[in-house]
């Protein structure tokens, strides 16, 4: 092997690595998200999973840097996601449609990083304003990209499972965001509408991110062998 071949294979080992982080951040970003707020809630006096949103973690007590924090680094991490997806699907979704996709990725990753500075508050206060913002583009932004991603999906043989999978899971959260929408404050269960609604969007992550990792270590095996 010369020189020149054996830079380009340590560069790919390289892109091979890095595109197995940014998969597992999007594996390890809604477990991890979903553990630290469980935590959080055991360790605040008179919290109710059942009834109190997750984003009330972040507002008043010893605790409360911990939700927040914990809505910064998994808004991140999303990020992360999305940049991994862009450059693996390359080859797979049109570029408008890898562009847009990706845009709202980042963009739902972004929702939380802003949540996690501008805590939940009454919606006639600034801050409260921002954090409602927040969570309409969290998740606005995750369901036009779960439908045109699982349009594009659809077709591809070796895609299609993931493709159905992907306009089932923006058409789910779509519906349990009216669902919550409509019965959460009367029923006072906005806790357990949230942490489906939180199970059903971001469980696709974990689902691509694990399609994503196995199709890099895939790619990389040749070349090791």
């Amino acid at each position: 092997m010369t020189p020149g071949e054996m830079r380009q294979e340590r560069s790919r080992g390289k892109g091979n690595r890095s595109a197995q982080l940014l998969a597992l951040a999007g594996i390890g970003g809604p477990i991890l998200f979903v553990l630290v707020f469980t935590i959080d809630g055991w360790l605040s006096p008179g919290y109710s999973s059942l009834s109190q949103s997750v984003s009330s973690l972040g507002t008043t007590g010893t605790y409360a840097w911990i939700q927040n924090t914990n809505f910064v680094v998994f808004g991140l991490l999303l990020m992360a996601f999305a940049v991994g997806f862009s450059r693996q699907m390359r080859e797979v979704l049109s570029r408008e449609a890898l562009r847009t996709s990706t845009l709202l990725l980042l963009l739902t990753g972004a929702g939380l990083v802003n949540d996690g500075f501008f805590t939940q508050d009454s919606v006639t206060t600034f801050q409260g304003l921002l954090h409602a913002l927040g969570f309409l583009v969290i998740f606005a932004s995750l369901i036009v990209a779960l439908l045109l991603i699982g349009r594009q999906l659809s077709p591809i043989a070796a895609w299609r499972g993931y493709g159905w999978y992907s306009t089932i899971t923006g058409l789910l959260t779509l519906g349990v965001l009216v669902l919550s929408a409509v019965l959460a404050a009367p029923l006072h269960m906005t806790g357990l509408f949230q942490r489906i609604l939180v199970v059903v969007a971001f469980g696709w992550y974990v689902v691509m991110g694990c399609r994503l990792f196995v199709f890099t270590r895939a790619q990389a095996r040749p070349r090791e062998e």
